[in-house]
């Protein structure tokens, strides 16, 4: 497994993260099956987030629970992600500098743990002022509380306001983008707020993340399971499950099909899964990205590490994209 190493953080990171969303409602013994397999397989970067929550249980809680069985996270690099609404009011924007400290402290304490290595702006609220942003992670990282810190669905205009900010005051500067980024372009948003890389649109910010160090962490690889040969197109026509209904939403056209079908065709020719083939395509990119993953079985822990550590060439790029072929 492919590591890279982020300012700020004293230990290199996996560019496959295992995403904690796909174990919900999962009893101890499973989840703890799952993260294991992904530590042996050579993930060692797992993401998590304050909101990230069913019934009583968090998803912070269970990692935590599993660092104490395995005796702690030297070895680990934990992701989390605050300051995005809650309830009771999911609609009200929480993006503030007294949110940073609340949801960084809510998640150690929910962890057990005293350090996070990576914390994430899980939305933005442009009204805020970005310098008291900044202030508010860089206390955080000064009081040891997490390492570095980074964004989920900013604007590249607002990160680089935020760089320019923290290279004027000498403070800390984000070193992470989670950004929606899939080789099935967004027709709309699955959720409010969000931000994506993908399509001809996003050219631009793509090209500003190759010349920048801010590391694109991609989340949705998969596009909602748009790029899994577990959905037919049948299923997302139909629409018959609500969570299929949203992805034929935000991903199903006639684009977005073809390239399904070609990427198809490149895993069977080389004994790959849609899914995998998918998830190589991202790590294929140009400006180096890491993803998100999540994974319910041990199986697909050993499914996505082989699709992160699969090299598509130039032909199967130009394929996918469908493109004539550079030699």
């Amino acid at each position: 497994m492919e590591q890279i190493e982020l300012v700020g953080l004293d230990k290199s990171v996996s560019r496959l993260v295992h995403g904690s969303t796909g174990l919900m409602g999962a009893d101890d013994a499973a989840a703890f099956a799952v993260l294991e397999a992904a530590v042996d397989a050579g993930i060692n970067a797992f993401d998590t987030a304050a909101v990230y929550a069913l019934g009583d249980d968090s998803m912070d809680a269970m990692l935590g629970r599993w660092i104490r069985d395995r005796g702690g996270c030297d070895d680990l690099v934990v992701i989390a992600k605050g300051a995005h609404p809650a309830p009771p009011d999911w609609h009200l924007p929480r993006v503030t500098p007294a949110a940073v400290a609340q949801d960084i402290d809510l998640t150690r304490t929910r962890m057990g743990i005293d350090r996070l290595d990576l914390w994430l702006f899980h939305r933005d609220d442009p009204s805020v002022e970005v310098g008291s942003l900044v202030e508010a992670v860089t206390a955080a990282v000064d009081r040891g509380h997490i390492g570095a810190w980074g964004v989920s669905n900013w604007s590249v205009a607002r990160i680089g306001a935020a760089t320019e900010y923290a290279a004027e005051h000498g403070l800390r500067a984000p070193v992470c983008n989670s950004a929606h980024y899939s080789l099935a372009a967004q027709l709309d948003s699955p959720w409010d707020d969000v931000v994506t890389l993908t399509g001809e649109a996003h050219a631009d910010d793509r090209a500003w993340h190759l010349h920048n160090p801010v590391r694109v962490l991609a989340w949705s690889a998969l596009a909602g399971g748009f790029l899994s040969e577990r959905v037919s197109q049948q299923d997302l026509e139909t629409g018959t499950e609500p969570h299929l209904a949203d992805t034929a939403r935000c991903y199903f056209n006639e684009e977005n099909w073809q390239r399904r079908e070609r990427a198809a065709e490149v895993g069977r020719r080389m004994g790959l899964s849609l899914s995998q083939v998918a998830l190589a395509w991202v790590f294929a990119a140009d400006f180096r990205p890491m993803a998100i993953a999540s994974s319910v079985t041990p199986e697909e822990v050993r499914e996505n590490v082989a699709a992160a550590d699969a090299r598509l060439s130039k032909a199967d790029l130009a394929q996918v994209d469908g493109r004539r072929s550079v030699i």
